[in-house]
């Protein structure tokens, strides 16, 4: 069975952009044939037949093969058995005798639709892809989403106009979609001459002024080409032509942030993080872009928060918190990085760097109950990394539980390889443990241990 979102997969893994569906269809369903389709056939013909259906399905595919030779030996004529053959082939990857079975289908059935999406696939599995648009032009006629397919290809092939000009008619069709968003911009970015899609849209809003995809579209490009002044422009004009339009304002805020307008980008920018038609990295964009300004102008760092509360807790933003972790990180702002960490990690606890910088920040402002509960968690996840034990022993030392830090730690020393700091740093915390409980034999002990690894190192 052939399915429409087996193609787009492929092309997301091989762009790396996503496949970005919304639907996955079977665009043909499976074509069986019984015995009354035969027709007037001898018993051998049909025993041998049957015979490949049988070793196909078993996945013998070379079985098969010999049984459908056989029929062809005793009537060459039948269609079906060239379908079959180029089937069994086209499993066992041997694509030339593939192609040359249902192309003999096509001479007598030339727009036969199951036929012409197996061929496709033995160009696509090949990446002859020039061959591939061929049939997929061919396909269009039959379901028009096959466009999709054939601007990837177009993409393939080079040919971007023809690529971005399918995509429209997509857009028009459907609506916009993410997916094709994303491939839109990869074209784009690939076209060293804009100046025929730059008059081709800006034809379009002419022809039609209140489709805003087209006005996106054209900022894209001129931004693209470095026609910044014109693609403000566009973005202005949209905002006029549609006021309640949310997506312009992913270009406005860096035309006001560039042009001093702070008041008017923040506003662009809340805009845009409380719009449910911005993609979750978009929304990431805006924060990252506002983040080096930021720096530059800390008084406007109470709108930063404003702009954050807009954002939910949810996997999507996981990404957006951790960045502005890192911002306040980097300015030594421990109490805002904690915060955003934390944020970020509800949809990321596998992280391991991050949920081992969440633990410091928590030991170093003092949040032992909550680096004791952390930490425990991360041993489960991560069994065999000492630093894990370390800071687990550190947060039960102060919340005056010593003898479970001892034997935590005691458990975390035999993980450690090669590492005489870290191995100085769990004696002294042990030390510190026996202090605790008031055995100063053992704490001194453990002391003297830290001391000979600290004079080695």
């Amino acid at each position: 069975m052939i399915k429409y979102c087996r193609y787009i997969c492929f092309l997301g893994l091989f762009f790396g952009i996503g496949n970005g569906m919304s639907f996955s269809q079977e665009i043909e369903p499976k074509q069986d044939i019984n015995i009354d389709d035969l027709g007037n056939v001898s018993d051998e013909f049909q025993e041998s037949f049957f015979e490949a259906l049988k070793q196909k399905a078993i996945t013998n595919y070379d079985k098969a093969i010999e049984a459908l030779e056989k029929c062809i030996e005793i009537d060459p004529t039948p269609n079906y058995l060239y379908l079959e053959l180029g089937k069994n082939y086209l499993e066992i990857k041997v694509y030339s005798k593939a192609e040359e079975n249902f192309d003999k289908v096509l001479k007598v059935k030339p727009n036969d639709r199951y036929v012409l999406e197996l061929l496709y696939e033995v160009y696509f599995q090949q990446r002859k892809y020039k061959e591939s648009v061929g049939v997929v032009e061919k396909l269009v006629v039959f379901n028009s989403m096959f466009k999709e397919q054939l601007a990837n290809l177009y993409f393939l092939e080079k040919r971007y106009d023809d690529a971005l000009t399918v995509l429209d008619e997509l857009n028009d069709e459907y609506g916009i979609d993410s997916y094709r968003n994303q491939l839109r911009k990869r074209i784009t970015s690939k076209i060293t001459d804009p100046n025929s899609q730059i008059t081709r849209l800006e034809n379009k809003i002419k022809e039609n002024p209140k489709v805003e995809q087209n006005y996106l579209n054209l900022i894209y490009l001129y931004s693209q080409d470095n026609q910044k002044n014109k693609a403000y422009a566009t973005a202005k004009l949209l905002l006029k032509k549609k006021p309640k339009s949310e997506l312009v304002h992913l270009a406005l805020y860096k035309f006001y942030l560039e042009d001093n307008k702070t008041n008017d980008a923040i506003a662009s920018m809340k805009i845009a993080l409380q719009s449910d038609k911005v993609d979750t990295e978009s929304k990431y964009k805006v924060i990252n872009d506002f983040l080096p300004f930021l720096e530059k102008n800390p008084q406007y760092e109470p709108q930063l928060t404003e702009i954050m509360s807009l954002l939910s807790g949810g996997a999507d933003n996981a990404k957006v918190f951790t960045e502005l972790g890192h911002f306040y990180y980097k300015n030594d702002r421990k109490e805002q990085a904690l915060n955003f960490y934390e944020r970020g990690i509800k949809s990321n606890a596998n992280d391991f760097g991050l949920l081992k910088r969440i633990l410091l920040l928590q030991l170093d402002l003092k949040r032992y109950e909550k680096a004791e509960i952390g930490s425990e968690l991360a041993i489960e996840m991560y069994p065999a990394q000492p630093i894990f034990y370390l800071i687990s022993g550190v947060s039960l030392i102060n919340r005056e539980k010593p003898q479970e830090a001892i034997d935590i730690l005691t458990s975390g020393i035999d993980y450690i390889i090669d590492d005489q700091k870290m191995e100085s740093d769990f004696y002294i915390q042990i030390s510190e443990a026996y202090q605790k409980m008031g055995d100063s034999t053992k704490a001194s002990e453990y002391e003297q241990k830290a001391i000979q690894l600290q004079k080695k190192s």
